[in-house]
Order: structure tokens, then sequence, then C-alpha cells
């Protein structure tokens, strides 16, 4: 076809031709028809802001999310099964999100460890004697004195005390009773026959009555002992043998297990046979009234209604003989109630503390030993130690001086090699001739700490004997704790009114909220604790009230120890813990060449054999060192960071939900968008429409309207066609197969 004016030019290849009024007809169809992909363009901003409804059509035709864009689907089956998939899916998201929140909000930490190949740091050391205060010095203070009576006393009560048990020892039997009444009246008569002179015993006047006694009865032993004193306290009432001739009265009972019987087994002495357990004696042929009793199964002559009388102690003795009566500041003391010889030392022993505590600071300092006194000798790292800087007086109230090593931190310590021979050694005297009756061991108290920390042999120390050489091996791991919120820690917490100054620790702590309310309560102090200041003094153990004040106080809370919920004690976030490996070895040797020069004691001068025996049970040596040079740094790390919880979240919103980044930036845009539609467009709306409403009543108010007509002229065509346009033929193909659909 030629290309001349009004003819249609002939389209190309997979094109056709239309008319222009086929063209305009077809541009209208087309736009109106809806895309039938599941995303379609973005609506203009004039028709996205018509309303809710056309905000959220146009945000589930352009999200990035997988299922929100189903949605707007065809079928209103397919819109509520999207919606229930949705659903169900964001329920599991919740749930494991919820779930990931509460393992990060646990703050749990995980330990790292790594081992350092370097010399650490020497800790400090810090040495006591087992023995605090020298005897000799304790003694010339008088109630110190007394106390050491008291308790020489309490301990030989408590020997006489220790009756054998029914289960291991022999019934005593009448018999017996007679032969211990025999070789005493035959004493007698040995004594008569040199002096010439008799006590008054004969073999036909021991007879024996049964009497009243006030009586101490042990509840390890059946047998009890009279007293001679009326007042003594909780005393219980017995029944006793008591010798006529003499008024001697052995053995004695409780009143509870004599009973009246008939006998018939008797002895000259008055005693019998209990009627259920004969034995061979002396017979009587008739019966005889008695009284019995149930523990050793003899019984003693008493008519029937002769009454009992009390016995009489002022001019007789007991055999065993009643022990001496212990004065009434054992009863203070704490000594009364106690049978057991350790537990008598003990408290003895705190006795000791409490009345040391009430001396003045340098009168306890001169009771205990001094540097010169106590170390002989010390080498660290194979050279001499500066006994004057090296060495810090420690005063602790159970082992009187200590002396710390290594006590400066401005000054670092290494060892330049692994081994005793490069540690801490040092020779130590604790001459145990001058040791307390109290002292129950010999040799020395070990600490070994960081040297901004207090020690405290009572509670962390070793013991090391004297006549051996005690190693102790160190390995060290540095502790790095976290701080909140995954842990409670500080190096620089104190407590208000800390007792030990700046050397903190945790232990320090729980014994300075201890003392703190000792103080409160008692108005009086703990002395096994330092005081806050000089305005505050410590129990005065002669006081009953002051020291049942302390017993309470400790039996209620526990002990310092189980005051965690009213005292708060922080760890701290750096720490050194030194482990410790304890082996031991006779000291010194045959062989080895102590010399002749032993400390102080005259008597053993120049004699090498005896010096080595003094040494021997007087000296402990002491090696503390590294037993590699290394260390271990305990590190503390959170299990579940920050980066793991995004991590988490961002896997479990992709797995469940099919959320982005990108996705929240489009629910952000969204929640803008409906603000803006809520604060703005839909105001603007609404005045639009008022306005309109209001121009209608106007024009309905008016006049009528002039009925205009206008005539729509169109001009005439060209005398040029114009060129038909091109439309694509997959596009009209399109178009037709949608139409063909609908």
């Amino acid at each position: 076809m030629g290309k001349n004016e009004g003819e249609l030019i002939t389209p190309s290849v997979g094109y056709v031709n239309i008319t222009g009024e086929e063209e305009e007809d077809y541009l209208n169809l087309f736009s109106d028809r809806k895309v039938s992909s599941r995303k379609s363009e973005r609506l203009s901003h004039e028709d996205k802001n018509q309303s809710l409804k056309t905000l959220f059509r146009d945000f589930c035709n352009r999200t990035s999310s997988h299922g929100i864009p189903f949605f707007r689907g065809d079928s209103y089956f397919g819109r509520f099964t999207w919606m229930a998939i949705f659903l169900c899916c964001l329920s599991f998201f919740i749930f494991q999100t919820y779930w990931t929140m509460s393992e990060y909000l646990e703050y749990r930490t995980i330990i790292e460890m790594q081992l350092k190949f370097e010399p650490a740091p020497f800790p400090a050391a810090t040495v006591c004697n087992l023995n605090p205060f020298k005897y000799s010095e304790l003694r010339q203070h008088e109630s110190i004195q007394e106390t050491f009576e008291i308790y020489e006393r309490v301990i030989e009560q408590s020997d006489r005390m220790q009756f054998p048990t029914e289960s291991s020892a022999k019934k005593v039997s009448s018999r017996e009773i007679d032969l211990a009444i025999e070789k005493i009246i035959e004493s007698e008569r040995k004594m008569k026959r040199k002096t010439g002179k008799s006590s008054g015993r004969v073999r036909r006047q021991a007879e024996y009555h049964a009497v009243f006694a006030k009586c101490t009865c042990l509840p390890q032993s059946d047998q009890c002992v009279p007293n001679r004193n009326p007042l003594q306290v909780n005393a219980t009432v017995c029944v006793c043998f008591e010798d006529s001739s003499t008024g001697d009265v052995w053995p004695c009972y409780s009143s509870a297990v004599w009973s009246s019987r008939s006998c018939s087994q008797c002895s000259h002495s008055r005693t019998c046979i209990h009627p259920d357990h004969p034995n061979a004696s002396l017979p009587i042929s008739h019966q005889v009234q008695c009284l019995c009793q149930s523990i050793s199964h003899y019984c003693v002559i008493t008519p029937y209604g002769e009454e009992l009388t009390w016995w009489n102690p002022h001019n007789y003795s007991v055999l065993p003989i009643t022990p001496p009566v212990v004065v009434t500041v054992s009863e203070a003391f704490g000594l009364d109630e106690l049978k057991d010889k350790g537990a008598i030392t003990t408290k003895t022993k705190e006795n000791l503390m409490f009345l040391v505590a009430a001396l003045d600071r340098e009168t306890r300092r001169n009771l205990s030993y001094t540097l010169d006194d106590f170390v002989l000798r010390c080498s660290f790292n194979g050279k001499d130690c500066d006994m004057d800087k090296d060495f810090k007086l420690h005063m602790d109230p159970e082992y009187g001086n200590c002396y710390t090593f290594n006590f400066n931190d401005s000054v670092t310590m290494k060892n330049s090699r692994a081994g005793p021979m490069y540690g801490l050694r040092l020779l130590l005297n604790v001459n145990q001739s001058d040791y307390m009756p109290t002292t129950e061991a010999a040799g020395v108290r070990i600490v070994v700490h960081e040297q901004d920390q207090e020690p405290f042999p009572d509670t962390f120390g070793y013991s090391a004997p004297t006549g051996f050489i005690s190693s102790f091996g160190l390995k060290t791991k540095v502790l790095h704790r976290l701080d909140g919120p995954y842990g409670k820690c500080s190096d620089s917490f104190r407590p208000e009114g800390y007792i030990y100054h700046e050397h903190y620790s945790p232990e320090g702590c729980y014994r300075n909220c201890f003392q703190q309310l000792v103080l409160r309560e008692c108005k009086c102090g703990d002395p096994r604790f330092p005081l806050q200041s000089e305005e505050n003094k410590t129990c005065n153990a002669k006081s009953k009230t002051e020291r049942a004040c302390l017993s309470n106080i400790t039996n209620t809370s526990g002990g310092f120890y189980h005051l965690q919920t009213d005292c708060e004690c922080i760890q701290p976030c750096t720490e050194n813990v030194f482990e410790t490996a304890y082996s031991a070895a006779a000291w010194p040797s045959v062989n080895f060449k102590i010399g002749t020069d032993c400390p102080g004691i005259f008597e053993i001068f120049n004699d090498s054999t005896a010096c080595t025996e003094y040494y021997r049970v007087n000296t402990a040596y002491i090696e503390i060192y590294y037993e590699q040079l290394n260390f271990e740094t305990l590190r503390e790390t959170a299990g579940y960071t920050l980066v793991n919880l995004f991590s988490d979240f961002g896997g479990n919103i992709g797995l469940w939900i099919g959320f982005s980044v990108i996705t929240f930036a489009e629910i952000f845009e969204l929640l803008f968008e409906v603000v803006t539609f809520v604060l703005y467009h839909k105001p603007k709306q609404l005045r639009a429409r008022q306005r309109q409403k209001q121009e209608e009543m106007r024009k309905r108010r008016g006049i009528p309207s002039l009925i205009q007509s206008h005539l729509v002229t169109r001009e005439p065509n060209s005398t040029r066609k114009r060129a038909p346009a091109k439309v694509p033929l997959d596009d009209i193909k399109e178009f037709d197969n949608e139409a063909a659909h609908e």
C-alpha cells in the first residue's frame, strides 16, 4: 500500500492498524482493566489517600513480605486461607521470640580459660605461731592467770568425772566392796605398826548405811559424785553408801534407781546381794529389809521404818574424793556445763581472746612474739630477705603477732624459676617452752593471699608442724568477673564503716556486718574482729550478760556467713585465687650441719646434737613457691549477647512470616501514611464534603436556573487522514483473552 496522505501505513510485524475511534475505545477499556499479577504498581497519591482501605490495598500490592500480598486474592476462600496461615506463623514467631528474649534476659555467662606462659606476681604470705601469746608474759596479768587456774581445775574435774559406762565396766559386787574395805583396813594396820597410831578404821567397825546426798550425775555414767557445796545449782538427790565409822561415802546413785527389797545374802558390812542376782558372799540365814539399786545390783541393810539421813560433808571425805568447787567466774566463762576436754580448751581459748582484747594495742603486741624471735631465716628467689622492708606486723585476735611477707602492693615480686629453691623459704621458731597450756599443737599457721587483702588465718590458713620442712606449691588463677547485668562485682566497693579499712574481701565484709550487728544489739564488740572506732569496746569476758547477748546473736543469725539477706557483700571483679599443694619431709636430717648457734639457749650452746634436737622440736621450715611459671585466666563472657539475639530474631522472623528489615521499613511507612491520612487527608475530605453540601443547599434555596442548551459542534474531518495508531498484537491478544475469561 502506498504512503500517500490519508492512507493507512503498512503496519510492522507484530502490530495491527486501528482507526482513531477504535484507538480511543481500546485505550479506555484497557486502562480500566485490573492487572492480574500479584503485585501492581503503586497507586497515585490522590487515589491512595481516598480511604484507609486504599492505603492497605496499596500496601498489600507493594510490600516485600511473602504472605501479605495474598490477602488481595480473587476469592474469599483464598484470602481467608492465607490470613489463617499468616496468623498461625505469626503465633509461632511470637512464641519463639518470647523464648529467645527469655534466654537473653537470663544473662548467663560462660567461662573462657586461657593459659599464659609467663611468671605470675608472687602473692603475699602471712605466717603466725600456733601459740598466740607467750605464757611467761600472760601470767603477769592477774585476770589471765586466774583463767589458766580455772582451766586447770576444770580439766582436773573432767578427769575425775570420767566414769566408765555400764557396757564397758564390770559390775561392782558386795564382795568387791569388802575387798576394797579390807585393803583400807590393812593399810591402817601397817600404819599403826609403824607409827603406833591408828585412824580408827577396824574391820569389824566397817559398816555401811544408806544416806541422802546432793550429787552431780553425769549423763554418760550411772554413778554420781556427791557435792560438798549444799548450794550447788542443778544438783541431783542421790543415795550413797556411807561408812558409819569414817563418814566416807561411795558409791552413789540417783534415788530413782533405788527400791526397798528383802535380802538374804548379806555381809558383815551390812551390804547385800540383790535378791534377783544371787552371788557368793557371807550369808545371813534369815531375810532382812534392805535398800537395793538396779545399776550394779547390790544393796544395803535398811530396817523397815528407818529414816534415811542426809550426808554431812564437813568432816569426811568422798571416795573418790569430791573435786574442788570451781569459782563462780567459770560460770561466766561457760565452763560449768562442759565435760569434754576439747570443748573446755576451745572455750578457754575464746575466754583468753576476750581478756587479751581488753588490753591496749601496745600491751597485746608485747604479749606475743617479735619478728626477730619468730623468723630466724628468710630467703626469696635465692636471695636474702630485707627483714625491715619485706615484713609487716599483722595482729590477729586468735594467733597474736603474725608477719606478712610482700605486703606492699606497689612492688611486684616475681620468681625467676619454678620450684622450692627459688620461692620463699622461712625458718620459724615457735619456742614450745613458752607455750600456753591451751595450745594443743606445735607449729605455724600460713595464709597465702593477695597483697591488698586482709589475711584470715583462722579461716583460710594452713598449719605446718615443727620438725618438718613443709612445702606449699602454688598455682595461680586470675578470675575476671562481669558486672551488671550479667553479675554484680566491684573493685572499689567498700561497705559503710568497714572494719578492715582498705583491704576489702567478701569474707571481711561478712565479718563487718556481724560486728555491726553485735555493736547495735549488745553495745559491745566481738573481740575476734576489729572495732569500728576507738569509742567502741569489746564485750567483757566476765560479764555473763554480754557473753549471753553475743551467744544469742550468733545462734539466731547462724554466724556471720548467714547474713547474706541483711548484708550486701560484692565480689571483686578481678581476683587472684591461689591453689595450694602441700607436702612435708622430716627436718633437719641427721647429717645436716645446722650449727651450734641455737637461738638464746645457753645450756646447749656449742652442742651440735642438742642444738639439732632443739631445732627439730621448736622450729618449722616453710617453702612457698610456684610449681610452674604460668598461670590461668578465667574470664566471664556473655553467654548470649545482643548480636546473638538479633541473629536469632532475624532468623525467626524470616522463617515464620517472611519479614526483613525492608519489610519493617514498609510497615513504618504504612503507619506514617495512616497517621497522615487520619490527621490531614481525612479532615480535608470532610471539609470538602461539607462545602459541597453547603453549595447544594444554597442552590436549592436560590431562584430557578435557566436551562441552557449548548450545541456541540463538531469540526469537519480534515481532508488528510490521520495515520492510525499502532497497537502491539500481544496487548490485543492479552486483552481479548481477559475479556473471554470474564
